[in-house]
C-alpha cells in the first residue's frame, strides 16, 4: 500500500491537521518522521494514496500551513520515499 505524508513545522499544527482529516471521514495518523526525512516538529500526517485529492481540498479548505509533502512507497518493509509532484 502507498501512502502519502504530509510534515509540518510545528506538532500543534500535525495534530490541528489530522482533527480536521479524521472528521471528513478519511483514516490518518500522526507518525514520526523517516530518517531520510527532516523537518520542523518530527511528526508527519500519514494517510493512503487513495484519499490524497481528498485530503489535499481539505488543507487548501482550512489554510493550514504544512512543510512538504512525500510518497512512500513500500517495497517489502521498507519504503522508499519521494518527493510529491504534482505533474
Amino acid at each position: 500500500m502507498d501512502y502519502i505524508i504530509y510534515t509540518f513545522d510545528s506538532s500543534n499544527i500535525a495534530y490541528l491537521a489530522l482533527d480536521l482529516i479524521e472528521k471528513n471521514s478519511v483514516r490518518a495518523r500522526l507518525v514520526p518522521l523517516l530518517a531520510e526525512i527532516d523537518a520542523g516538529c518530527g511528526l508527519c500526517l500519514r494517510f493512503e494514496e487513495k484519499d490524497r485529492e481528498k485530503v489535499e481540498n481539505i488543507i487548501e479548505k482550512s489554510s493550514l500551513l504544512y512543510k512538504e509533502r512525500y510518497r512512500l512507497i513500500y517495497k517489502d518493509r521498507k519504503p522508499e520515499v519521494l518527493n510529491y509532484d504534482l505533474s
